[in-house]
């Protein structure tokens, strides 16, 4: 009996398929991250470098590689090595996404410099995230959130060293680009230059049929200094109604960190008015 079962638990092992490197871990962490359209509607993610920033990056699975302007690689403290290439301690995209030893380019491609020139994208652009990057996670759109899901893979992309380093053809676009950029300044066309950080509650929101409820409170964060507790539903966001987490997005991204926000919540069966004075973000 005992060589029997031995046998059925080993049959077993042996047709449960391996987990490919495309396939999370069911206790991998998914990341929700921020993003914007751009005029032209391309993605933009919010990045800081080496703890500096934040900085604007489009998502692009056109690139090879991360793409890293010259400045916002400069004020990070990179220089990069005679191929062109730079290292970045850590690279954070908001919402948690974050890289450590992040390899990219550092140049001023000609896509941005036309698009800044011009002020196409309705904001500055710092660079581009691109294969090397966006390989290693599976993510998912719905332009109908103002989130995506950044899930971890097992998946190790090559080195973006092994890209081609050479400028051949190149010579002609990125004439292009300083064209658009002085036609942009012959028009007054200019990008967006300002850079401020995200106001923040500090709290987990969860949603349901009846709402908003707070899941999670991040200790001494604004939402705890406010008086929010875990179980809290929000009903009302300076003065105007909670229906889910998209309202809560929108109100919050009103705000400059510092300023109070006015909220309305349930507890035990009572309404609640309380005062969070929003903090710095990311």
């Amino acid at each position: 009996m005992n060589r029997f079962w031995i046998c059925a638990l080993l049959t077993v092992c042996c047709l449960a398929p391996p987990l490919r490197a495309d396939q999370p871990n069911k206790e991998t962490k998914s990341f929700q991250v921020p993003y914007r359209l751009t005029n032209f509607n391309h993605v933009m993610v919010r990045a800081k470098l080496n703890g500096k920033g934040p900085f604007n990056f489009i998502v692009d699975t056109g690139a090879p590689a991360l793409f890293v302007a010259t400045e916002p690689a400069k004020k990070a403290g990179v220089e990069p090595d005679k191929k062109g290439w730079g290292t970045f301690d850590r690279f954070e995209i908001e919402g948690g996404v974050v890289l450590e030893k992040a390899k990219g380019r550092v140049e001023n491609p000609f896509q941005l410099e036309g698009m800044n020139g011009m002020g196409l994208a309705g904001m500055e652009l710092h660079g581009m995230i691109g294969y090397t990057i966006l390989a290693r996670y599976r993510i998912e759109f719905d332009f109908t959130r103002s989130k995506m899901t950044w899930t971890p893979l097992d998946n190790e992309p090559p080195s973006p060293e092994s890209l081609p380093g050479g400028r051949a053809g190149m010579d002609g676009l990125d004439a292009m680009g300083a064209i658009m950029k002085w036609l942009g300044s012959m028009l007054g066309a200019k990008a967006d230059p300002e850079l401020l950080p995200r106001p923040f509650l500090g709290v987990e929101l969860a949603q349901d049929d009846q709402g908003v409820t707070v899941k999670s409170v991040l200790d001494m964060g604004p939402g705890g200094k406010g008086g929010l507790k875990p179980g809290d539903r929000i009903t009302e966001f300076q003065g105007r109604t909670v229906r889910d987490l998209d309202d809560v997005q929108r109100y919050l991204g009103r705000l400059r960190p510092g300023q109070t926000a006015k909220l309305t919540v349930e507890r035990g069966g009572q309404s609640r008015e309380l005062s969070v004075k929003a903090g710095e973000g990311l």
